[in-house]
């Protein structure tokens, strides 16, 4: 058997650090760690039994199990121990001269016991203290570690520590420090949880905010640590307030949103696995559920698919084909207000909206008791042109959209399939009899105004004409069918009502003037015109009898030229010499006609010319509409 090569042999205490202990055993023999490396004596169970510097187990159990543990946890986590810079706590190693476990693991930044950040520079020489010295209790430079001044810390992080020396040291942890969703976690799960909670979700941090450079330091670890705990303080309101605040963040960073919210999920879905993680890893999901307004789909395979169930920010292609309306239409309800949603422009210039699902059903219930004006017309088979002319004859309530005029018009969908509803009874045919016709027949053979349209529905309704059946191959009521001679008897009496009224291009060959003059007098007020309708741009029609009334109080400037003989320039500049000029209307367009009033001066006027008694020209007539302003 071997001599002994160490003289002194202290055993080690049951919650003294592996460095710790190696340093008091180097001290008491008056060596360096490194001259204990080169003597081969290492903190493992067999080298110190070895060495002769444990006691049997059967007189420390626990002591035993304790070197074993840390052992195992140096070689399977190398990485979770703090080899560059040692750290203590000033009450602890004045009370007793052992290096705690707990103060060599990162992270572990604050004495639970007493409340005080620990230390790891010696104020005397201003260096970090390493594990290089000689003396465990003193720094290079000989000051006292037991004499450095101490900070008070923050309640999470005291909690943090307490939890990381109980999970190191296998003991349950105090019901004052514990953090429920640390519950069952091992240190190197806690320490991982702790690198990203107090670096990625850093608003500051930089680019790579997982790479610390000596984390070991205090000054690199306690802004760690600090965020870490209190975002697992107030687990997890903390946690989903922290993302929100770094995603405000990224929306002013080059790479963008969907940057941050890549590798955020490449981290805990590759970096954060296993079980312990799945609660954080759940958290994230519901956070994500409710605050991520840029839309998620199956090409990000990290997330979980029932994730897309559960979202409430939603593309905008998505809501709208499910509410049935355009982009455009979903963009203006986000703008006014109607719908929560989020706008923005992509690195490539493209546009995308998303809008959050549950004020969707709100939404679809309102759109769903109205149509548009395009859905009534494919419902109720009649084409744009007659619709446009119909729409407010045969739905009175119909309006814009939102009462804006620039957008479509809606029609209460109550209304159209009560109008369906008149004839929803009836038997279906294939081809009408002999002795019958469709309303689609003669939609496409007869011009029917839109009076005559909207009397023979309120007829229907009335019961005064009866359809017999539907056609097949036409929609709404274009399918009603009605017996040939009942339909025809029906329309010779609206013939009378339909006599009274011209439109305005049959105006235009009444009074043998070009369509743009028409058009003139109709919209200036000289000729009443009634629209066909409430909507923009459709027809609009004059009554007879108002078109007598124009030839009784107007005069249109070539009938007075005829009867000079002279061209319409001359007879112009004539009654101009006079004092008498054409007609003007409110709008800044002349008329491309020369149009008068039928006056006692232009009676006088062609007396005079003419050589004529007065008499001669009847000119003066009863009285009409009022003349606009000449």
């Amino acid at each position: 058997m071997n001599e002994p090569i160490l003289l002194a042999r202290p055993f080690p205490q049951r919650e003294e650090g592996p460095q710790g202990y190696l340093l008091r055993l180097a001290e008491a023999n008056f060596l360096t760690l490194r001259d204990l490396e080169q003597l081969n004596v290492r903190f493992d169970l067999d080298n110190l039994q070895r060495n002769q510097l444990m006691p049997d187990r059967e007189l420390d159990p626990l002591l035993h199990a304790h070197v074993e543990r840390i052992n195992a946890l140096a070689d399977n986590m190398g990485r979770s121990w703090n080899r560059q810079q040692a750290r203590w706590c000033v009450h602890c190693l004045g009370e007793s001269p052992v290096w705690q476990a707990s103060w060599e693991l990162l992270f572990h930044d604050a004495c639970p016991e007493h409340g005080v950040w620990l230390v790891d520079r010696c104020s005397s020489c201003g260096s970090p203290v390493h594990w290089s010295r000689h003396h465990l209790m003193r720094c290079p430079c000989g000051a006292d570690l037991r004499a450095e001044a101490t900070r008070e810390c923050p309640q999470s992080v005291r909690q943090l520590s307490a939890v990381l020396a109980s999970s190191l040291l296998a003991r349950p942890v105090e019901a004052a420090f514990e953090i429920p969703v640390l519950h069952g976690m091992k240190v190197e799960d806690i320490q991982r949880l702790i690198r990203f909670l107090g670096s990625y979700l850093d608003p500051v941090a930089g680019v790579r905010p997982l790479k610390r450079y000596r984390a070991g330091r205090l000054d690199v670890s306690w802004p760690v640590t600090s965020l870490a705990a209190e975002i697992l303080q107030g687990w997890p309101s903390t946690f989903h307030s922290s993302l929100s605040r770094r995603l405000d963040t990224a929306h002013g960073e080059k790479p963008g949103p969907g940057a941050f919210l890549n590798r955020l999920s490449h981290y805990l879905y590759r970096g954060l696995r296993g079980r312990a993680f799945d609660h954080v890893r759940q958290s994230f999901e519901h956070w994500l559920a409710e605050n991520w307004k840029r839309g998620l789909n199956r090409r990000n395979r990290r997330l979980p698919p029932a994730l897309l169930a559960q979202v409430q920010w939603i593309p905008g292609g998505m809501a709208a084909e499910r509410l049935g309306i355009s982009i455009d239409r979903l963009s203006y309800l986000v703008r006014e207000g109607h719908l929560d949603g989020e706008e923005w422009i992509g690195t490539t210039g493209r546009r995308f909206l998303t809008v959050r699902r549950d004020q969707l059903d709100n939404i679809s219930i309102q759109i769903a008791s109205e149509m548009t004006m395009g859905a009534a017309m494919e419902v109720l088979g009649i084409g744009k042109v007659r619709m446009q002319r119909v729409l407010r004859l045969l739905f009175p309530s119909a309006r814009r959209t939102y009462d804006k005029e620039f957008l479509p018009w809606c029609v209460p969908r109550g209304e159209v399939e009560a109008l369906l509803s008149l004839a929803s009874h009836l038997p279906v045919v294939g081809i009408p009899d002999e002795d019958q016709v469709s309303l689609a027949h003669v939609f496409k053979y007869s011009h029917w105004n839109a009076d005559e349209i909207v009397a023979l529905v309120e007829a229907v309704r009335a019961g005064t004409i009866v359809p017999l059946s539907l056609l097949d191959s036409a929609r709404g009521i274009a399918r009603w069918v009605f017996e040939s001679g009942q339909l025809r008897a029906w329309v010779l009496t609206q013939n009378s009502s339909r006599a009274n009224w011209v439109s305005i291009p049959d105006l235009a060959k009444i009074l043998e003037v070009k369509q743009q003059v028409a058009y003139w007098l109709t919209q200036n007020g000289v000729i009443p015109a009634e629209r066909l309708g409430a909507i923009k741009g459709v027809g609009s029609r004059v009554r007879r009898s108002d078109i007598d009334l124009f030839h009784q109080n107007y005069i249109f400037g070539r009938e007075i030229a005829a009867i000079l003989g002279r061209s319409s320039r001359k007879v112009m500049m004539m009654l101009a010499e006079q004092g008498i000029y054409p007609i003007r209307g409110h709008s800044s367009e002349p008329c491309r006609q020369l149009v008068y009033s039928r006056k006692d001066e232009i009676q006088r006027f062609l007396a005079q010319v003419t050589g004529s008694p007065p008499e001669a020209f009847k000119l003066v007539r009863s009285p009409g509409p009022k003349k606009p302003s000449e």
